[in-house]
């Protein structure tokens, strides 16, 4: 659905306030991570105060655990919550099949974690994150001990290239402590199997495709069917 005139902050901005929709009073609220997800804490934040909501929230990230911090919501670990009610963040790509590639921000294994163990999962995007197909670079988190044998098993799968992420001169390190690489597939035919298949190489932790459990998607404010 693409909205011409609007820049793409905008889009992000009306997807960010539709998702203010699902919010209730009493939820747990997964908050992602990411440019689309800082704006959503935002405008929770201001709901919360506005209306006098009570939340709880389970940040993906320490950038996100600070973000809404900013905003007094209130933060609590996964594992003083019996459920997540939603869980809202953004995504790098979204195909048809409303299968994902998530992780540029460096978040992928706490996000999916969320996600996964969420009752509802929102994805809040701009059309510009929309495919037919994945075919980005999917991010791999994985132990620094294991590079080698990591990246040797990635090739055999079927990586084209493989970029570790670096911050200035130095690797980039996730808050689990771990490296994460950008691997490139190609068009993924099957982010299932895909997906499984990066999970068994010895040393990954996780990866950025999220296919197991389908989200509801908003793109420019309005809910993709």
């Amino acid at each position: 659905m693409q909205s011409f005139g609007q820049s793409k902050e905008e889009k992000k901005f009306l997807s960010a306030k539709k998702a203010l929709e699902f919010v209730k009073n009493g939820s747990v609220i997964g908050l992602g991570t990411g440019t689309t997800a800082d704006i959503f804490i935002s405008l929770l934040g201001k709901k919360v105060q506005q209306e006098g909501l009570k939340i709880k929230c389970v940040a993906t990230s320490s950038r996100t655990k600070n973000n809404a911090a900013n905003y007094n919501l209130e933060i609590v670990s996964l594992d003083d919550v019996k459920k997540i009610d939603v869980a809202i963040d953004g995504a790098d790509q979204v195909d048809k099949q409303k299968n994902l590639i998530k992780g540029y921000g460096g978040a992928l294994l706490r996000e999916k974690i969320v996600a996964y163990n969420s009752s509802k999962f929102i994805v809040i995007v701009d059309d510009s994150k929309l495919s037919n197909k994945l075919n980005k670079a999917v991010p791999v988190e994985f132990l620094p001990f294991a590079k080698r044998v990591v990246f040797e098993g990635l090739r055999k799968i079927g990586a084209k290239e493989i970029k570790q992420r670096m911050e200035g001169s130095q690797s980039f390190i996730s808050d689990n402590h771990n490296y994460i690489a950008d691997v490139y597939f190609g068009e993924i035919k099957n982010p299932a199997q895909l997906e499984d298949k990066i999970n068994q190489i010895s040393g990954i932790i996780d990866n950025g495709i999220f296919s197991k459990k389908k989200p509801l998607i908003i793109s420019n404010g309005q809910i993709i069917r």
